[in-house]
């Protein structure tokens, strides 16, 4: 692993990817809690047909954790480049506490039941304080392990927080389901985020900040310094890494450096079209359809909502492939791989779905379709799951990179909460003018039709950024040749609208 010191780069990477964690745990909870939430027996409160019988409040506690991150993207946007990378880890740590214990009171105290009205704005409130900690982290932690990690092995670490966000969204998944048949067990999920949210602040507040965030803010004996922490031992890396930051990024007028006015500078308008068009399409072609309503889909498809733990589990070997590949094949290999898997799988899905019978017993279309999601979710964790978030962590230059990731964030979300509401409403919409036989043929064909584009645009706009420093990434983007220590891109036909 070359002359960097490791229990550091481990450090680096294993204390922000823990934030990552955090968000998928709240995302796999969620599936069971809202279950458990509408069971007199279970629920373990006196409000639980309240929430059995409005989907407002139902859509509330699905989606208050989303909303919470839109919002806590949108504060970072504004402050990104005065907090800097770790003290976005530290905010978000703070809240995804404050947000579980709220969670967790919603229940009540002890043996003191709360009523419907305390105990709802609590559980809303908690959700919407923990979704904001998400949107800090889901910041901080992609660009603090970008900015630090050495070039050679940039892509495996940031892909690697993908795959924690899936451990998380496993676990979540796992003691959501231990827990589904205890008396207010949601409490105690929602609640055992806590000792990991405290291991989180620990952590970060022990890491230094990131050396191209201090570089930016002109601190070149503290960016030294924060170098110094990843290469202890071999002074020629460390040099070169210190004149790499004083090469690179931070260009630009002084005067509207890390300002949001500066995102509309044509200058920017490559690395923005790359990044903010992966993030869009990595929503809209479905993926939280599949992730949020698996349950429904596996319903539908006679296997019972079990099978969404075994999804978990796929989802998490799907993305480990990624991680050992993508800075031997490249971004833009492991996106066509991905997102061609996907788009097969839901024109499949289109066929499969047509003239679909719900009832009865397990069917040779039943398995097919349970089949074709698999081939679906593969598909979207070797591309555009780790990928994306790898993509918007390194094609945007120093000076903006803060509001851009920040605008990138919030741009995942709110597409996220858009087709999570939309699906659901489409589904009812499509029934009603098309019938059973055909609404989900059309759904899912949609979907396909949008992963189609998805390829041309990757062709057309992406680039590839394997092997290369940050400072070689911008450069590129900018127009000028990688130096020698990057992948020679010279000859590659600009990646984004002509």
């Amino acid at each position: 692993m070359g002359g960097y010191d490791r229990l550091a780069v481990a450090r680096i990477f294993f204390f922000p990817a823990l934030g990552g964690l955090l968000f998928g745990y709240d995302i796999g909870a969620t599936s069971y809690v809202l279950t458990q939430l509408q069971s007199a027996k279970f629920s373990g409160v006196s409000w639980y047909d309240l929430v059995a019988r409005s989907s407002a409040l139902q859509g509330l506690v699905t989606s208050g954790g989303v909303g919470g991150a839109f919002v806590g993207a949108s504060i970072v946007f504004k402050v990104a480049d005065d907090l800097g990378r770790r003290r976005e880890l530290l905010l978000g740590a703070a809240l995804y506490v404050l947000g579980a214990a709220c969670e967790f009171l919603g229940g009540g105290v002890g043996p003191y039941e709360s009523g419907a009205g305390d105990g709802l704005f609590l559980l809303v409130l908690g959700r919407f304080v923990y979704g904001v900690g998400c949107g800090f982290v889901m910041h901080g932690a992609p660009s603090y392990i970008a900015e630090m990690s050495p070039a050679a092995i940039r892509g495996t670490l940031v892909s690697l927080k993908e795959a924690a966000i899936v451990v998380g969204i496993c676990l979540g998944y796992g003691l959501g389901f231990a827990l589904r048949e205890t008396a207010g067990g949601w409490r105690y999920t929602y609640a055992a985020s806590i000792p990991l949210a405290l291991l989180l602040y620990w952590g970060a507040y022990c890491l230094p900040p990131s050396a191209r965030w201090l570089s930016l803010k002109g601190d070149a004996a503290g960016a030294r310094a924060s170098l110094t922490f990843v290469y202890p031992n071999d002074d020629a890396l460390l040099e070169a890494a210190v004149a790499e930051l004083d090469d690179g990024g931070g260009g630009g007028d002084d005067g509207a450096r890390g300002e949001p006015r500066s995102l509309l500078d044509a200058k920017y308008r490559r690395a923005l079209t790359a990044g903010l068009g992966v993030v869009l399409l990595q929503q809209l072609t479905g993926q939280p359809s599949v992730l949020y309503y698996a349950s429904t889909i596996f319903d539908a498809a006679g296997i019972g909502t079990v099978a969404t733990v075994f999804v978990g589990v796929f989802k998490l070997f799907a993305t480990l492939f990624a991680v050992v590949t993508v800075d031997r094949r490249g971004r833009r290999e492991l996106l066509f791989v991905g997102v061609g898997s996907m788009f097969l799988a839901l024109a499949a899905l289109a066929l499969a779905f047509y003239d679909f019978d719900p009832s009865g017993g397990f069917s040779a279309q039943k398995g097919a379709i349970v089949g074709l999601i698999f081939v679906y979710i593969a598909g979207y964790q070797v591309g555009f799951g780790p990928i994306a978030w790898l993509l918007i962590s390194e094609v945007f230059p120093l000076e903006v990179r803060g509001q851009a990731v920040a605008l990138a964030v919030q741009a995942n979300f709110a597409s996220n909460m858009l087709v999570s509401f939309l699906f659901p409403v489409a589904q009812t919409g499509l029934k009603a003018l098309l019938g059973s036989t055909w609404y989900l043929t059309v759904l899912f064909g949609i979907f396909a039709v949008l992963d189609l584009y998805a390829l041309h645009f990757i062709n057309r706009n992406v680039p590839e950024t394997k092997g290369m420093t940050l400072e070689e990434i911008e450069r590129f983007l900018a127009g000028s040749k990688p130096n020698s220590r990057g992948a020679d891109l010279s000859s590659v036909e600009s990646p984004l609208i002509n």
